[in-house]
């Protein structure tokens, strides 16, 4: 996935995008960060896990800043955090949604045996450790809880 971003950086700094480049920019500088945090080094690969990851918070962040200035009546401000995530969201896996989730979320209640809400970061281990980080987890949790009732 570093290769893919590296190339996408450089064809949108010759195509001279600068908001594109500048969002791209971020996501390395927020990939080679996460690099270095993991001891490997601004120059080392990251695993596909702990790429998703880095992508999935760069989302929620920008997803909760179009939130709150949606709420703050800034669309303009919005509308730009909504671009930067059109930008971003191509690099994350296709997301467990729907019918999918709740299968997925069904099968993690059964491996574990899990029987009370008390279970629920019993069964969220479970679905990561099946699913990657192919879901939104507060929508899981959300279907955990009303499952486990």
């Amino acid at each position: 996935m570093l290769d893919r971003l590296q190339a996408e950086l450089k064809t949108s700094m010759l195509a001279k995008d600068a908001f594109k480049t500048g969002v791209l920019r971020m996501a390395l500088a927020a990939y080679k960060n996460e690099a270095v945090a993991k001891g490997l080094g601004p120059q080392g690969a990251l695993s596909e896990a702990d790429t998703i990851a880095v992508f999935k918070r760069l989302v929620k962040s920008r997803e909760d800043s179009v939130e709150q200035y949606a709420k703050a009546g800034h669309p303009d401000r919005a509308a730009s955090e909504q671009a930067e995530i059109a930008i971003l969201k191509p690099y994350l896996p296709a997301m467990l949604e729907g019918v999918q989730l709740e299968q997925a979320v069904r099968q993690a209640i059964a491996a574990t045996g899990a029987s009370s809400k008390k279970d629920l970061g019993l069964v969220m281990k479970s679905l990561h450790a099946s699913a990657g980080g192919a879901f939104d987890g507060k929508a899981a949790s959300q279907l955990i809880g009303a499952l486990l009732n």
